[in-house]
């Protein structure tokens, strides 16, 4: 079964609090305990060193001299917390300064064979039941008792381990606490990585696997977070936005091009079988198969256009740059319409700058678009009107202008028109040849030639088609 991320973060979490559990519990104890062990050792060493001295100084080479031990070791009980053994050279237990039960034995007479005073050279300490006469272990020290070289006597100091584990426990209670001050801070980073991090990234994967079903007007995703999960979850909006205006597109680039092939095809059929079938007599079939040849035509027009905007779809036309005459390739383009304006009685209108400039483009790519944009104003211009090609200059473009006095276009498919097999619901009447691609290749070229293309139209007053193409340098 797969996992979430907030089940993985969540064990993450939880072997984080386990493992530092442990840590705090084994390792941070023994460390605390240990270096504690090490400071009281050195402070014994330091207050036998000086109870040792004390004894001493008011000694000559006996302990016997002492005068009342209780007085002269009462403020030294009392300086650490912690007890002292006197002993004389024979080992024997001169003095104690525990008066507590402590001791497994009577601390009268007590002699202590197995002492080694070598055990504790250089600092050295023990933990043991001090040779088994305390009942728990204890930390203990030793420091001669000398005068001129003689040895006379050792000093005990010893303190029982318990004392040294409460104290570790002591400061492990404080880690401990600190452990878990920290933990319950922590899980505002939990939280925060669930409420900015898992639940949006949950609505963004539901909203995928809605959008791969196809339901593409799927509204759940509400994630508003300014942020790089933000930018995603905009990005798959807009991703399900085209991806639905491309479903929507599709239907239609199906509905047209079937519309567009289907119109011919039917028109073919129709006036052969009318000619077979005897419904057209002989003598007129040249007149109808002069239509069938025209929308023949028409058929190889729309395949060839097709053809070449799927061959472009990926890489774009393929280009030839070269320097030519723009106000030659107009004029060579207006004499192809002559006929077609002289039936409709347009007036075609040139207007060339005063200046010239060559044009830096593919020309045979330029005579299309010029040849789409005079063949669309013509078939949408009323008869009788007229059409004005303008060549301009300005900085380091030059600028061609197809404006025409017919339907214009509605403000609502301005947008649209570049789709391929996309008619308005104006032009449908009146469009019965065109095979509704040629203003996608005009897109297709002048994008190729990374140069820009716009319409300016207004319904029932006309439409003006301007695109830009780079000077030549010369």
């Amino acid at each position: 079964m797969k996992n979430s991320i907030l089940t993985k973060f969540f064990i993450g979490y939880f072997s984080f609090a386990v493992l530092g559990f442990l840590l705090i519990t084994y390792w941070s104890t023994n460390l605390i305990y240990n270096h504690l062990l090490q400071e009281d050792a050195k402070e014994l060493n330091n207050y036998s060193a000086i109870v040792a001295e004390n004894i001493a100084h008011v000694t000559e080479s006996s302990l016997d001299d002492i005068e009342n031990p209780d007085e002269f070791f009462s403020d030294f009980n009392e300086v650490l917390d912690c007890n002292i053994l006197i002993l004389d050279s024979e080992k024997k237990l001169i003095y104690t300064t525990d008066k507590t039960q402590a001791l497994s034995t009577d601390a009268n007479n007590i002699v202590i064979e197995d002492f080694n005073p070598n055990d504790y050279t250089k600092g050295k300490y023990r933990i043991n039941k001090l040779y088994n006469i305390y009942k728990t272990n204890t930390l203990s020290v030793v420091h001669n008792i000398e005068k001129n070289n003689t040895i006379y006597g050792y000093v005990v100091a010893h303190m029982p381990t318990s004392f040294i584990k409460k104290s570790s426990y002591d400061v492990t209670f404080i880690f401990f606490v600190t452990y878990v001050i920290i933990l319950i801070l922590s899980l505002i980073i939990f939280f925060n990585f669930m409420w900015f991090i898992y639940l949006p990234l949950k609505q963004i994967r539901l909203a995928a696997m809605e959008y791969a079903k196809g339901n593409f007007k799927y509204e759940g995703l509400k994630v508003n977070n300014d942020d790089e999960i933000g930018d995603v979850a905009s990005s798959l909006k807009y991703m399900s936005k085209q991806l639905n205006n491309s479903r929507e597109y599709q239907k239609n680039f199906i509905s047209n091009i079937s519309h567009d092939f289907r119109s011919p095809l039917t028109s073919i059929k129709g006036y052969i079988e009318a000619m077979m079938d005897g419904t057209i007599p002989p003598e007129e079939h040249n007149k109808y198969l002069s239509i069938v040849l025209s929308e023949a035509n028409r058929l190889e027009k729309l395949t060839s256009g097709l053809r070449d905007l799927n061959s472009w779809s990926s890489t774009g036309p393929e280009l030839i740059f070269e320097e030519f005459n723009m106000e030659n390739v107009v004029a060579s383009t207006v004499e192809t319409f002559q006929g077609s304006c002289e039936k409709k009685h347009i007036e075609l209108i040139i207007q060339f700058p005063p200046k010239h400039y060559n044009a830096y483009a593919d020309k045979g790519k330029i005579e299309q678009v010029l040849y789409n944009l005079l063949d669309n104003a013509i078939k949408f211009s009323n008869a009788g009107s007229k059409i004005i090609i303008k060549i301009y200059n300005r900085g380091d473009k030059i600028y061609c202008s197809v404006k025409d006095f017919g339907m214009g276009i509605p403000a609502g498919s301005l947008d649209k028109i570049w789709q391929r097999f996309y008619k308005t619901d104006l032009s449908r009447g009146r469009d019965k040849t065109g095979s509704g691609i040629g203003l996608a290749i005009v897109k297709e070229i002048i994008m190729a030639h990374n140069e820009h293309i716009d319409v300016i139209s207004t319904e029932g007053v006309g439409t003006e088609f301007v695109f830009s193409l780079k000077r030549a340098k010369k």
